[in-house]
């Protein structure tokens, strides 16, 4: 039996994407969804054999399968690019926790940091979903195990810049022929410029100085996806705060 895929959904980075990708590849039926423990033990238990196990759930979910080979497949995305389109996603989403936290009159994100406002998918979340932990283990720690979980052989991991080696390496472990193109979905709203979380340079610096392990284990996954490239000039250059900044300001509006 080939090996279950469990992609893990890190938020606002193309997860919905590759969910529609693996949909469109195999059917509805072989892709399973989950945001939990026992929702993913429950979608693997009593003779059900998905192919692929989606959701929004913390690295860690493979100790509830039974018996079974997976690999984890994760998407990153630059970590000030996804925050920034968090809070645009979520302005726009009234069902949403922290909805009406962010739709205060004169809200903007240095506010939101300053005042505390609680949400583990705004500080750091790419490390806390990959370390399994939010904020039960110190940061340094957190690092060091979302880096080792990354990196484990058992993961599968791209860019949402350069999606393509992770859907081939999907696409191999899943037999497919060809690779599907990856459709672009779930897209946040585009901002006026001036608008509330428009990406001012006030927005992009509170996002860099609340995310540095996110900031920091992208600067390793990019170093680590450039190695095996044959030409060093084509490696992309881990990118510094001040690059995020000025790139943002350009680019996501």
């Amino acid at each position: 039996m080939r090996p279950l895929l469990l992609h893990m959904h890190v938020p606002r980075s193309s997860g919905s994407s590759l969910h529609a990708w693996f949909v469109t590849a195999l059917g509805a039926a072989s892709v399973a969804q989950a945001s939990s423990p026992d929702e993913v033990a429950a979608a693997t238990s009593g003779g059900a054999a998905p192919a692929v196990v989606s959701g929004h759930y913390l690295h860690g979910v493979h100790t509830r399968l039974t018996g079974r080979d997976y690999r984890y497949v994760v998407l990153l995305r630059d970590p000030v690019e996804r925050v920034l389109s968090l809070f645009r996603y979520i302005r726009g989403l009234p069902g949403h926790s922290r909805h009406a936290d962010l739709m205060r009159p004169g809200m903007t994100i240095p506010r939101y940091y300053a005042e505390g406002i609680p949400g583990s998918w705004a500080r750091n979340g790419i490390v806390g979903q990959l370390a399994g932990s939010y904020s039960a283990l110190p940061p340094e720690e957190r690092l060091a195990r979302a880096t080792e979980h990354l990196l484990d052989e058992r993961t599968i991991f791209g860019l949402v810049e350069d999606p393509q080696p992770l859907l081939r390496g999907a696409a191999e472990i899943l037999g497919l022929a060809e690779v599907p193109p990856l459709a672009r979905v779930n897209r946040s709203a585009w901002v006026e410029p001036g608008q509330a979380f428009g990406g001012n340079d006030a927005d992009l610096a509170a996002i860099v100085e609340h995310n540095q392990l996110d900031m920091e284990l992208y600067r390793r996954a990019q170093a680590h996806l450039a190695e095996p490239r044959p030409s060093p000039a084509t490696a992309p250059a881990p990118r510094t705060a001040d690059r995020l900044l000025h790139r943002a300001l350009g680019w996501l509006r």
